[in-house]
């Protein structure tokens, strides 16, 4: 007698509804059980920290950060290819920007500065993440290993460029980059310390152009097909290859431009080891996609739930009553409570005899 996975002839109804929310709340529970286990964390506390986080307006930036990552995701996932490396992809249209700031006359006309610092991130993290398409594509190498080592070897390009060429004059011992210039710093909303007008722009103009592409163009359209039935898209003579390598670079290209946003918006500078400052934005953007059910609608509400969850481990480790790995465990309880929905939505447990 065993146990067997068999497909359903359709999945479970009200699923696209029913998964990610029962998983937000599963997931919630089981990291409140955890955190009790582990550093005995008052379950009344860490749920109230929860209930406060998602009207905290700490939480925006997060929000504006993930719903920018969630979006650049989605396009790949869409497609089924799977990117694994927006975090190395926004970190090196960081390197990007700061290049621009730092290294040219170009901050002399504030502006275009600042045009030039995205459209620069775009370009690099979209060649970046096309390295792995082109892999994919031509030597069907899985995505999954390759973006997600490109992340290491992202950090460690950049921790090298800070440690050498890139080492500020006026750090004081640390090291880091200098300062950017004060004039391509984003400008911040009225009453906010961290929220900007270009971050927003630019997730907004992310969202629609996304949305528009996937659901009125041919090139939205064949990203869709591919996700589920390549052959089709051989039959009818389209270049799959290339189209796994433009998904790649789109995705890069949306992350990279968050990188952008990142140092402009909030960081100003790049310090010694990545490792060690990086907010992981690009593996906590997976769990938005993953929540949106791969609508591109839904990853506002996914980003938002998300974000407030990020900021429920913050508030509980600045309180004491947590470490900062309370945030993990919301975010990896949240994951994989969906990944159990998920499968059991699309598939049912059968025992066979004999």
């Amino acid at each position: 007698m065993r146990l067997v996975l068999v497909k359903r002839v359709k999945p479970l109804p009200l699923g696209g509804l029913v998964i990610p929310g029962a998983s937000i709340v599963i997931g919630i529970l089981i990291s409140t059980v955890v955190l009790y286990v582990i550093s005995r964390a008052d379950p009344l506390v860490t749920l109230s920290c929860v209930a406060s986080a998602l009207v905290s307006p700490e939480i925006v930036l997060t929000f504006l950060f993930l719903t920018i990552l969630g979006v650049a995701l989605l396009v790949a996932f869409n497609g089924s290819i799977w990117n694994i490396g927006a975090e190395g992809q926004l970190w090196l249209g960081t390197a990007a920007a700061t290049y621009i700031a730092l290294f040219t006359t170009l901050p002399q006309a504030p502006v275009v500065a600042k045009v030039a610092m995205v459209l620069t991130a775009m370009a690099l993290g979209g060649a970046w993440a096309a390295v792995a398409g082109v892999l994919r594509a031509y030597l069907s190498i899985d995505e999954v290993p390759v973006t997600l080592i490109m992340n290491y070897i992202a950090y460690y390009i950049i921790n090298y460029l800070v440690r050498g060429p890139w080492l500020g004059k006026k750090t004081w011992g640390y090291i880091r980059t200098d300062m950017i210039p004060d004039q391509v710093k984003f400008t911040l909303l009225p009453g906010s310390t961290t929220v900007t007008y270009e971050v927003l722009v630019i997730a907004v103009l992310a969202l629609i152009a996304v949305y528009f592409m996937l659901k009125y163009t041919s090139l939205g359209l064949r990203i869709r097909i591919l996700g589920s039935n390549p052959d089709a898209l051989k039959a009818a003579g389209v270049n799959v290859k290339a189209l796994i390598i433009t998904a790649l670079t789109l995705s890069g290209a949306i992350a990279g431009a968050m990188g952008a946003a990142q140092l402009a918006g909030y960081l100003h500078r790049i310090s010694y080891p990545i490792e060690s400052h990086t907010a992981n934005y690009g593996y906590t953007a997976i769990l938005v996609a993953w929540l949106s059910m791969l609508d591109i609608r839904a990853v506002p509400v996914a980003a938002y739930i998300v974000s407030a969850l990020y900021q429920a481990g913050i508030s509980m480790q600045i309180a004491g009553i947590s470490s900062a790995s309370a945030t993990y465990v919301f975010i990896g309880a949240v994951l994989l409570t969906f990944t159990v929905l998920r499968v059991f939505s699309e598939y049912s447990l059968r025992i066979i005899r004999g």
